[in-house]
């Protein structure tokens, strides 16, 4: 994630952050596990070319040619063959591989996070010159399933190919934590802490969360925390899908929602005549204001 510059990458390149502005040595994930052979095929891992090395980051299959990532795991103006796609349980033994062919950069994302305080729109997109053979991860995209699953409090399940707690990367890993804020849009999300939480390598990697049905929903994309194990920031998809179809010719859009804003994040009421009011439930802003400085101080991790 980008720590709290750069994507969660290799430990020589890496920057991870604090809640201070003194830069701290990368600590690697605590309470996760390896994942069972075979499981979140969709989740995949990305090798970028950067600076005479390779940067590790971590991504979700929206489309069998589409990948979602985070928008600092990628240089601009990198060429795309030097992005590969690697699907498995770990880097060394990818089951499938392919380059490229192109991306996508949101133009509204703000690396500068003194100025971008939320919602920094730490999002791209990697179209892959050969399709995946793995399934695609369902996106949430229903305000029922808003509702259900997008309250502080709630579970999320982080997979990645960050480091471990022995300093390891590479190895497809998951952790089972809860969301502690949400920004006042609702567009970006907190979860993690005491000693759970994704770390560098796990950027652009997804947060899912539970249907109603049961079903794993991606809700998240890893962008930036503290130090591993201190909490991470995740930016919501949904409103993203339109921008990524249009960039990649790939449709990725909810059905019915033309512009991609048929989700009512904030419970408010705000005249968009495709959204449907939350119910009323305790609200993320009242608990902004405790966190306010949180979101203050994040900085970038890869």
């Amino acid at each position: 994630m980008f720590a709290s510059g750069a994507p969660l990458a290799l430990l020589a390149l890496l920057t991870a952050g604090a809640v201070t502005d003194r830069p701290r040595p990368p600590a690697p994930i605590y309470g996760g596990e390896a994942v069972e052979p075979g499981a979140w095929p969709g989740v995949v891992a990305l090798e970028i070319a950067s600076g005479g090395g390779l940067l590790i980051c971590t991504g979700t299959l929206i489309h069998e040619r589409l990948v979602l990532t985070a928008a600092h795991c990628i240089t601009p103006g990198i060429a795309p063959s030097k992005i590969r796609v690697l699907l498995g349980d770990t880097v060394p033994e990818a089951t499938f591989q392919t380059s490229a062919s192109d991306y996508g950069i949101h133009p509204q994302f703000c690396a500068d996070t003194e100025t971008c305080k939320q919602d920094v729109y730490d999002f791209a997109w990697v179209k892959l010159t050969d399709p995946a053979p793995a399934p695609t991860a369902p996106i949430l995209l229903r305000q029922d399933q808003w509702d259900h699953a997008m309250a502080v409090g709630a579970s999320v399940t982080l997979v990645g190919y960050g480091y471990d707690e022995k300093g390891l990367q590479g190895v497809k890993r998951i952790a089972e934590t809860t969301i502690t804020a949400l920004s006042d849009t609702g567009l970006e999300f907190r979860a993690g802490g005491m000693g759970v939480d994704s770390c560098q390598g796990d950027s652009g990697g997804p947060a899912f969360v539970k249907s109603p049905g049961g079903t794993y929903l991606l809700a998240g994309v890893t962008s930036r925390g503290y130090a591993c194990g201190e909490g991470g920031f995740y930016g919501v998809p949904y409103t993203i899908l339109c921008w990524a179809s249009e960039g990649a010719g790939v449709d990725v859009s909810p059905p019915a929602c033309a512009a991609c804003d048929c989700l009512n994040t904030t419970g408010e009421e705000d005249g968009c005549g495709c959204r449907a009011p939350s119910p009323a439930a305790p609200g993320p802003l009242a608990l902004l204001s405790a966190v306010g400085l949180a979101w203050l101080s994040a900085r970038r991790r890869r």
